[in-house]
């Protein structure tokens, strides 16, 4: 925005000028205020979402750490550390995007693909299996609860920009905006008073 009018040459095109800028700005301020609005609440939907995915991914940890605990008491900590291991090769985790207000929000799914093979287990038993799917079950909610994650972060930079944006305008350009206008209003006033005194002096001088 250009500095403040009042260094300026009062004129009426200066003053449509401004008034012009006004309502640009206004524009961007009201546009700036309905993305905020609706950050606000997608924020709140993605913090709902991730609060029940955070709340399963613990219970999920808790479940895992009990099947080790279970393993463990049947095979012993040297028994686990020679069972054979489940080698996921060929996992990924796959990602979609979708944008929303400006931004790409992600969805993750965990993908375990083809398991390498491995030895027979010497010791093969319901509680391993178990604990392998626990923590195989743990991965797919981490990957979700990841990606949750990273979109509220996204979205809540994204908000405090916006904010600042909308705080600058409706605190600082806008008043001063105004104020401009009121001033540019009260000179031209002044001058076409000057005006009319200079041309009724004028008339009277020459009768």
């Amino acid at each position: 925005m250009p500095e403040l009018v009042r260094t300026q040459t009062v004129s009426r095109s200066a003053w449509l000028e401004l008034r012009e800028e006004q309502r640009l700005v206004n524009d961007g301020y009201e546009f700036l205020d309905e993305k905020r609005i609706l950050l606000a609440a997608e924020m709140l939907r993605q913090r709902d979402a991730y609060r029940g995915a955070r709340k399963k991914f613990v219970a999920l940890c808790d479940t895992a750490a009990a099947a080790l605990l279970d393993a463990a008491a049947v095979h012993g900590l040297d028994g686990l550390q020679v069972h054979p291991a489940t080698e996921l090769t060929a996992a990924h985790v796959h990602l979609q995007t979708r944008p929303c207000i400006s931004q790409i929000m992600l969805e993750a799914r965990f993908e375990a693909g083809d398991t390498k093979s491995m030895p027979f287990p010497v010791r093969p038993s319901s509680e391993v299996r178990r604990c392998k799917k626990a923590f195989h079950d743990l991965l797919s909610a981490g990957a979700i609860v990841a990606a949750m994650s990273a979109n509220l972060k996204r979205l809540c930079h994204e908000y405090r920009r916006t904010e600042r944006r909308v705080r600058a305008l409706e605190n600082v350009v806008l008043p001063e905006i105004r104020d401009d206008l009121a001033f540019m209003e009260e000179r031209l006033d002044l001058i076409e008073q000057e005006e009319v005194i200079r041309v009724r002096t004028t008339r009277v001088r020459t009768f």
